[in-house]
């Protein structure tokens, strides 16, 4: 076994490897690479493996933050809406149960206008919220995907012309 790939322990008198790192799935890879038999490849499981995208984690949650101080506010104002709507309807006198007095019915309709006007603003606000959450993945995207061929390709025209100088001056 090589000591630089695995670790051998004595649990209760039986040797048992257990792997240091991914070298030795590496070298079976290759080998198998090499020899072109993908049906060796496809049988053998592999670990899935998950990269935790922190920043991408830390910019989402500070692009929520910014809205949740506003949300909290129209969610708050909403159920006083609602609230104020349910003690309207049942103060009603008895004899009023279907019937509302004039006053009644305009803070009734103020209050239901209120209300729409609330759900109307947390739907903008929560929409304006995905677009900035969504444009910030897709900025990404097209850094990884444009952005890092770009510098390679500048990286190596840069070379390109370092050694055209340094040949040139011979």
């Amino acid at each position: 076994a090589d000591q630089f790939c695995v670790q051998v322990q004595d649990f209760f008198g039986q040797r048992v490897v257990i792997p240091r790192n991914g070298n030795v799935n590496l070298a079976q890879n290759f080998v198998e690479q090499m020899a072109g038999d993908t049906a060796l490849m496809n049988t053998r499981s592999r670990a899935i493996v998950q990269r935790q995208f922190t920043r991408v984690r830390d910019m989402q949650l500070k692009a929520e933050e910014s809205y949740r101080a506003k949300i909290k506010g129209l969610e708050d104002s909403l159920q006083d809406t609602q609230r104020k709507l349910n003690d309207l309807q049942r103060n009603k006198e008895k004899g009023q149960r279907f019937v509302l007095s004039p006053e009644q019915q305009k803070e009734l309709e103020n209050f239901r206008k209120q209300e729409a006007n609330v759900k109307v603003e947390l739907k903008l606000l929560r929409r304006d919220l995905r677009q900035e959450v969504e444009s910030m993945e897709n900025r990404l995207k097209w850094m990884n995907i444009a952005g890092m061929p770009f510098l390679v390709t500048i990286g190596g025209i840069g070379l390109a012309v370092f050694k055209r100088k340094r040949t040139a001056a011979r």
